[in-house]
């Protein structure tokens, strides 16, 4: 089978990589390693900003001869966001601009990423919900709003395709300088320095092992799941961000002292946190039902 990955430089995009490679199976990369330098050498990479409308063309072949194309490719991290809000919104719009006619001129097999940030505030998330995105004063919410006009713009387009919408997708591998909670936490755990929660550490999120999602994001490359939008995330590990770094504290038997911060001392007047945040699975667990802790998932990043 040939697999394309775009962001396959990524953390979802590499364990992608990685899994279909030892499967056996053709993989090419296509990637500009923004925010992501995860290569494997054993497969092709093609490195290439494919905001740039001019270079498309000289990657077309690789999607002419694709099998299933998973869509990776695209700003991450509420740092990065959070610095570059402009660029963000232009950099994830014109991917999407640039690739999705050529998904339909070779009817290409699409896995497309797209983000919880498009729920806003809210307890189980359900695919079927009404969406809720904030203010334009809100910069965060530009992110969510963009992933959310791409997921319109795709259902425009006639290919096959399915929808996942990530829900903190963590574990060995993932790097911390974009701002991923956990990675960072289990860093400074590592080195008994302080663990900064921003707030008052009441805002909750569930946790993903990427071995979890990896295997959720295979099932639902059947024919039985196109036109269909899948929560990844897993349920049992919703936790509070402060319940995390005492977790994280205790599994790595740290030092560490937890420190309250007020997100302004780091972030932008507009960043805009998301207090509430958990899916719900019901759709996806009929196929896959995830399997790691939280506790696995901070081993397996030591």
């Amino acid at each position: 089978m040939n697999v394309v990955v775009t962001g396959g430089c990524g953390f979802i995009g590499s364990h992608l990589v990685d899994y279909h490679y030892n499967s056996g199976n053709s993989v090419v990369v296509i990637d500009n390693n923004s925010t992501g330098n995860n290569v494997n050498t054993e497969v092709t990479y093609i490195n290439v900003d494919l905001s740039d409308v001019d270079s498309i063309s000289n990657i077309e072949r690789y999607f002419k001869s694709a099998d299933i194309v998973y869509h990776m490719a695209s700003s991450v991290g509420v740092k990065y966001i959070d610095k570059d809000p402009a660029g963000t919104l232009r950099n994830s719009i014109n991917i999407n601009n640039n690739l999705f006619p050529v998904f339909e001129k070779y009817n290409n097999r699409v896995i497309f990423a797209s983000t919880s940030e498009v729920y806003g505030n809210t307890n189980e998330a359900k695919e079927t919900d009404v969406l809720k995105i904030g203010p334009p004063d809100t910069l965060r919410w530009g992110y969510a709003c963009a992933k959310l006009m791409s997921e319109f713009i795709l259902k425009t387009y006639n290919f096959p395709h399915t929808i996942v919408r990530f829900f903190n997708v963590t574990g060995r591998g993932q790097l911390s300088k974009y701002g991923m909670v956990l990675p960072t936490y289990v860093e400074l755990a590592k080195r008994d320095e302080d663990i900064i929660v921003y707030g008052d550490g009441t805002q909750y999120r569930t946790f993903c092992d990427i071995r979890d999602a990896v295997n959720m994001l295979d099932i639902v490359c059947g024919d039985t799941h196109v036109g269909e939008i899948y929560n990844i995330g897993n349920t049992e590990n919703t936790l509070t961000i402060a319940q995390l770094a005492k977790t994280v504290i205790r599994v790595l038997n740290s030092n560490s002292k937890i420190v309250y911060r007020p997100y302004e001392d780091d972030f932008s007047e507009q960043f805009g946190e998301i207090y509430k945040r958990k899916p719900n699975t019901d759709k996806m667990n009929q196929y896959y039902t995830s399997v790691y802790s939280i506790e696995n998932i901070i081993t397996s990043m030591c």
